[in-house]
């Protein structure tokens, strides 16, 4: 997918944003909100922000195929949010599969990011973005048998950020296409 593309196609990047912070609050703001509701919660997240994906790769790409890490990450998010879906009470095998889509849409992320100019800031965003996604695959795998009430904690405020990265992102990117446009 080209730098043009994204700065045409910034909105779809900012709307990835949206909905991760409305996961990371709705989790945040709920008094006592348990780890199934969370479940429920992340599972269709991911389903939305999987199809959202998709979507951006085809809008985005000239080819399908061109966008191949996107079209993998949204794969991916559809999956793991439908699992999520299926086992919304069966906590650890949530951990487990949460761990597995931050590693999955972590490196998916980098690879997006290591195609784009190092120059302008959107490809150090999308780094950014990629890395905090590993990094909270990392910490859950640590914790993981740990508090259940962390992990929630610890879910919603990675949506915050991951959301925030994304939406800089996009107001970059948006900004760079009146810049080329101007």
């Amino acid at each position: 997918m080209s730098l043009a593309a994204l700065r045409h196609n910034w909105w779809m990047m900012a709307i990835r944003g949206v909905l991760a912070i409305a996961l990371g609050l709705v989790v945040l703001l709920w008094p006592s909100v348990t780890l199934g509701v969370v479940v429920l919660f992340f599972g269709i997240y991911a389903v939305l922000d999987g199809a959202w994906t998709l979507a951006a790769a085809r809008h985005a790409a000239g080819r399908f195929l061109d966008a191949w890490p996107l079209v993998l990450e949204g794969a991916v998010s559809i999956t793991l949010g439908l699992m999520a879906l299926a086992w919304p009470f069966v906590s650890r095998r949530f951990i487990a599969a949460l761990v597995a889509w931050g590693l999955a849409t972590g490196i998916l992320e980098l690879i997006t990011a290591a195609g784009k100019p190092r120059e302008g800031a959107g490809h150090w965003f999308m780094a950014t973005a990629g890395v905090s996604s590993l990094f909270l695959a990392l910490l859950i795998l640590l914790v993981a048998h740990g508090d259940a009430d962390f992990v929630v904690r610890l879910l919603a405020v990675y949506a915050l950020v991951f959301g925030m990265i994304l939406a800089f992102a996009a107001a970059l990117f948006r900004r760079s296409r009146g810049l080329a446009e101007g």
